[in-house]
């Protein structure tokens, strides 16, 4: 019988830094949930979402392709009121079906749901925990502009449109501010696990290698690698800033670490893009890549793999797949997503189902 996870809801305004504390917990090992992209898959195409979302704003809303303009509709959703209640009647329903299947099959100890609108939803009763990100009004302006490319009055519009941050506030058990550095809103993450008594740290080992969450006291080791392998200049405020954003898993032996992991994610999809060094001389690919793999196992269900890191006759050892050839149960459209974001193509990368 799976043991139920700890159930973290996390919450915050537009531009508060939810992503980043989200982040920072899954690289702890939590399992962890974007409420926001769990609506975007309930309307891709051929959905009964998608099919609701043309019938109500129209034809035109479909791109050629068959997805829907996401910008298009968000403009319009933005700037009245009440089509942004019919779009949350159309796609809630199908959010909270989706969460509530995944807490069930949940195995990691802490699961987090970022949701901006979590307190209006049915999932807040899901939640043990109401957490919310909080960041000063211009703060949060200047980072949609600076950062997303906003206009300066769209901005203020999507700001403008949503409740004060302080109702959210009164209505959870901890905040965390994220005005100040990634290092002070890594702090706080870090504290509030630990006050709860939770794991802060996952790993695996396998003979003499251990893949484990990167720890405060190895940051300097591991800018060290990575300044060495790309002749670039690391310091520890990097590091805390590329966490916010990415999964970095260390391997080690039990002396010290000899390679840090970059992942790049999706809901339950991950990319390695990044390895530092690439070869190590301490664990070749066929010991280093399966416990990668087992350390994802339990909150993502497909690892993704640049060519340039894993060579071909490595990939085809370890089972994986030409990235052409989707797993069953991977939405092409969400997949081929994933990819180009990340400025990838599917026939430059190898694939494997984690489940």
């Amino acid at each position: 019988m799976i043991q139920k996870p700890f159930v973290i809801g996390l919450t915050g305004n537009i531009a508060s830094g939810k992503s980043a504390i989200r982040n920072y917990l899954a690289n702890f090992g939590a399992y962890t949930i974007d409420a926001d992209l769990t609506a975007q898959d309930s309307y891709l195409p051929g959905t009964p979402g998608w099919q609701a979302i043309l019938d109500h704003f129209g034809e035109d809303m479909c791109l050629a392709d068959g997805q829907i303009n996401r910008s298009k509709l968000g403009r319009i959703v933005f700037s009245d009121p009440t089509e942004m209640k019919k779009l949350e009647e159309i796609v809630h329903p199908y959010v909270t079906q989706a969460v509530f299947q995944q807490i069930q099959t949940c195995t990691r100890p802490i699961l987090i749901i970022e949701a901006i609108k979590l307190l209006e939803s049915d999932i807040r009763s899901l939640c043990d925990q109401i957490w919310t990100a909080a960041a000063d009004k211009q703060v949060r302006f200047e980072r949609l502009v600076q950062n997303r490319g906003h206009s300066e009055s769209h901005a203020w519009t999507k700001i403008n449109s949503q409740p004060p941050q302080e109702e959210k506030i009164a209505c959870s058990d901890t905040v965390i501010w994220t005005d100040g550095t990634f290092a002070s809103t890594f702090k706080q993450t870090s504290r509030a696990v630990c006050d709860l008594g939770l794991p802060m740290v996952r790993e695996v080992d396998r003979a003499s290698l251990r893949m484990h969450t990167m720890l405060e006291n190895e940051f300097p080791n591991a800018c060290e690698l990575i300044s060495t392998d790309t002749q670039q200049e690391w310091t520890c405020d990097r590091i805390y800033k590329i966490l916010a954003a990415n999964l970095v898993p260390v391997l080690s032996t039990y002396e010290e670490v000899i390679q840090v992991n970059r992942l790049g994610t999706r809901q339950n999809m991950a990319l390695l893009s990044h390895q530092a060094p690439i070869n190590s001389e301490r664990a070749d690919k066929k010991a280093a890549i399966p416990i990668l793999e087992d350390w994802l196992r339990g909150a993502y269900t497909l690892l993704a793999i640049s060519k340039m890191i894993l060579p071909a006759k490595e990939a085809w050892q370890g089972k994986f797949l030409p990235g052409e050839d989707v797993p069953e149960g991977i939405p092409q459209g969400t997949y081929f997503l994933f990819l180009k974001e990340n400025g990838l193509m599917p026939g430059e990368v190898w694939v494997k189902s984690l489940n």
